[in-house]
């Protein structure tokens, strides 16, 4: 039985490169956002969690896209249920809509900017027998500026060595391996995302020696952790519809801002995940307005990992976990004989935020085989658990997201 590998790989890093300070000119993306399915993958993955969270879903987003090109069903045949599932994750005005996204956002990250560098890249690792047909080759280098390599999967130390360098090089060596000889046992495809973002605050943080302060965490746990800690004008709001404020920490560049929302005294973070839709967020970010803001976080790092079958099929993606899943053009060739499903959707990520910066990154794999302005000073004072959320602001989309509930983990 041939194994259809489907690694996606976002890996972002976020490093203040000096102390500059400039206006924030450009303030939150006004349009309406795109961020159902985002907002479903989250609470998911955040409901099985008692610890801190970083996953990239914009990442996962991007290969079940290409996903659902490959269930194209223009033979004739009707529309598949893999493709009505995945469909779930496709723009309200349709494919020519979500191409159009794509394309327009990947261009934006080849714009070079001397404030940050970011880079998002796509690669198909195919085995020598597979031929993937030419329609969807055109379909993914146009859209998704996705290239395809051959690879050798009966020879993994070679294949792995060769992926692994890809990864390392399109992450400037922030991550070094994301696949192994043994997990290419079988493998007869493997598709990798990586996102690499390293840029600045707008508004750095002062260093403060010896902020300690505590941290009321879940379950009655405290802890003492360092802060940072400054005044300015930022984006804030306190949503009643929430149960939470809302602080927004833009980056230098114009493009990328960081999101906390952070329950009020007495709420909790699944209370407000509870409460949090498409339109719920777009209102609450909707009515955010420049206020003078006290703003007190802890620095953290997270490191998480984790498999994402079972919460995708939770949100109603499931066929393509099953012998049913239909995914003719990336079943084409000696001996796959038309039948790929995914065996494996899995992500590792990481991010660590201190007063200049931040530094983010995740890496996703997917397997198939054979039959994926203000009222006066405001206090926000992160003390407690929160959620976290890095936007490309161009465009309204979601890059990275997690909750911290413990930063001296």
């Amino acid at each position: 039985m041939h194994k259809f590998s489907f690694v996606i790989l976002c890996l972002a890093a976020f490093l203040v490169l000096d102390s500059y300070a400039q206006l924030d000119a450009h303030g939150p993306y006004q349009g309406k956002r795109e961020v159902g399915f985002d907002l479903q993958f989250l609470k998911e993955i955040f409901k099985h969690q008692n610890s801190n969270v970083i996953v990239s879903p914009f990442s996962v987003k991007i290969l079940l896209t290409l996903i659902f090109e490959a269930s194209d069903t223009s033979f004739g045949s009707a529309e598949s249920q893999t493709k009505k599932e995945l469909g779930t994750i496709i723009q309200t005005g349709g494919i020519n809509q979500t191409r159009s996204f794509y394309t327009q956002l990947l261009d934006s990250a080849q714009v070079q900017n001397e404030d940050f560098d970011l880079n998002i890249a796509t690669n198909f690792f195919v085995d020598d027998f597979i031929e993937v047909y030419q329609k969807y080759l055109q379909i993914a280098k146009t859209y998704y500026d996705a290239s395809v390599e051959k690879v050798s999967y009966s020879k993994p130390t070679e294949a792995a060595a060769i992926i692994n360098k890809w990864v390392s090089d399109s992450t400037k060596g922030r991550l070094r391996e994301i696949v192994t000889p043994d997990g290419l046992e079988g493998a007869v495809i493997t598709l990798i995302n990586v996102i690499y973002f390293k840029g600045l605050w707008t508004f750095p943080f002062p260093e403060i020696p010896n902020n300690l302060k505590t941290f009321y965490g879940s379950r009655g746990k405290q802890t003492n952790v360092p802060y940072m800690e400054q005044n300015g004008h930022f984006y804030y709001d306190n949503s009643a519809d929430l149960g939470a404020q809302i602080l927004r920490l833009p980056y230098r560049g114009n493009k990328l801002a960081m999101y906390f929302i952070l329950p009020n005294e007495g709420n909790s973070v699944q209370q407000v995940l509870d409460r949090l839709d498409n339109e719920s967020l777009h209102r609450a970010l909707w009515y955010m307005e420049e206020n003078e803001v006290n703003v007190t976080i802890p620095r953290f790092k997270i490191d998480f990992s984790e498999q994402l079958n079972e919460p995708l099929q939770t949100i109603g993606i499931r066929e393509i976990f099953t012998l049913n899943a239909s995914l003719p053009l990336l079943a084409r060739g000696r001996g796959a004989r038309g039948e790929v499903r995914v065996s494996r959707i899995f992500q590792k990520a990481g991010i660590t935020i201190n007063e200049l910066g931040s530094e983010a990154y995740a890496a996703t794999e997917i397997q198939l085989v054979n039959k994926f302005g203000g009222d006066g000073l405001q206090i926000f004072t992160a003390n407690r658990p929160f959620i976290f959320f890095i936007e490309d602001e161009q465009f309204g989309t979601m890059l990275f997201a997690g909750k911290v509930e413990d930063p001296s983990v």
